[in-house]
């Protein structure tokens, strides 16, 4: 891996694509995780997702944006999965999302804080290092 200071370059190739379903009051970031200890995907990206969170909790800019549902969309869902040294998934989920007054948020998903409203259909896909 090649470090600058604001990026990095990993070689590597893409692998198996899961589609997961998150349930209702499953917890947006929690629930990712399981899914790739469920399939057994130590390092993945999210490629898309759609659908809702009963309240949601995000850090922007060094600050905690809480917005209160229910009904909050997912616009946009981005980012990665990797395991930590215990070999657990680890997540780190950036997006976009907009209230019932259409009013967009956007940062880090926060753990433990943005439960699914109906379901969260996503798209992951496994990364491989070399």
């Amino acid at each position: 891996m090649t470090t600058t200071e604001s990026a990095s370059l990993e070689d590597g190739r893409l692998g198996r694509i899961a589609v997961i379903r998150l349930r209702p009051n499953e917890d947006l970031v929690g629930g990712i995780e399981a899914a790739c200890r469920e399939h057994g995907l130590r390092h993945a990206v999210v490629r898309s997702a759609v659908g809702s969170l009963v309240d949601a909790v995000l850090e922007a800019g060094g600050q905690t944006v809480s917005v209160s549902g229910p009904g909050i969309e997912i616009l946009t869902l981005g980012g990665e999965v990797r395991s930590d040294a215990d070999g657990l998934p680890l997540a780190e989920l950036r997006g976009t999302i907009a209230d019932s007054a259409a009013q967009v948020y956007g940062g880090r998903f926060r753990r433990d804080e943005n439960p699914i409203c109906i379901t969260l259909e996503l798209v992951l896909q496994e990364w491989l290092p070399a």
